[in-house]
């Protein structure tokens, strides 16, 4: 989390090398490794929605499956918390180069005005090799999204060793085309809006998942405490429905839904009204 901060944080020794679809793309290269760091730089105009919601429409593969056509799928291996995962990924790549997949840890640092989200590969002997796939090294990837005086600034970070045979072309692709997904969220949320996002939580937030075609949002928590989600208008203009299994007490106020009285497993499933 600090070294993507320090590679957030400015400017300076980045190569600036183009400007597309309104995402200023950058580059650099360290000693520690001949794979270049890539970046991708995005304003995004007004305050109809905050960096939290931005960042939720950034992480949550549901949304990812729309505005990025290299996604492939994920699962969620452990919620440690809610700010800190172990999770599985596997990407696109054209045929005949073989799929690319990845294991990696997330560490979320959240707020309503400034949101910092680091994701690194890892080992870990519950996420084996997969046949078929070549595992990637994912070396630091991450967002920093953050409000501004007139809107909401995205920065995404990533330096991947893809691995294997892979031809030197297609890399290079995936090195210029990999940071306009800052764009691309963008995009998202000016046509669709933000998934239910998750805002507090006391209880033990387990896991999360969005589906976009359906707009349903299905969260897992467990232990005693409560949550709340921040619930999009854009995304569901009359409103939702709150289903609970489990003992808990859910409510809608003012396009927050809160739920409390959590004792024990509980699944908060979240619909169109």
């Amino acid at each position: 989390m600090e070294y993507f901060k320090e590679l957030a944080s400015t400017e300076e020794g980045w190569n600036f090398t183009q400007e597309k679809g309104g995402v200023k793309l950058y580059n650099k290269v360290t000693d520690s490794s001949p794979v270049p760091i890539v970046r991708g730089d995005i304003h995004f105009e007004g305050h109809e929605f905050t960096a939290q919601q931005i960042a939720s429409v950034a992480l949550l593969p549901g949304c990812r499956k729309i505005w990025d056509e290299k996604f492939d799928t994920s699962e969620i291996k452990v919620m440690y918390n809610r700010l800190e995962s172990l999770f599985w990924v596997k990407v696109k790549t054209p045929w005949p180069i073989s799929a690319r997949d990845m294991c990696a840890t997330s560490l979320r640092q959240i707020s309503e005005d400034e949101c910092y989200v680091v994701m690194a590969s890892v080992e870990d002997s519950t996420i084996p090799a997969v046949s078929g796939n070549v595992r990637a090294n994912l070396i630091i990837s991450g967002w920093k999204i953050t409000k501004t005086d007139t809107g909401i600034n995205l920065i995404y970070i990533t330096q991947v060793d893809l691995a294997g045979s892979i031809p030197t072309a297609f890399v290079k692709n995936v090195q210029q085309q990999v940071p306009l997904c800052a764009g691309l969220v963008v995009k998202y949320a000016n046509d669709f809006g933000y998934p239910p996002t998750s805002n507090t939580c006391t209880a033990d937030f387990k896991s999360e998942d969005f589906d976009h075609t359906s707009k349903s949002y299905v969260a897992t928590l467990n232990g005693t405490g409560e949550a709340e989600w921040l619930i999009c208008k854009k995304m569901y203009p009359t409103s939702v429905k709150v289903d609970v299994k489990g003992e808990a007490t859910p409510e809608i106020v003012n396009n927050v839904v809160r739920v409390t009285g959590i004792n024990g497993p509980v699944t908060v499933t979240i619909t169109k009204a």
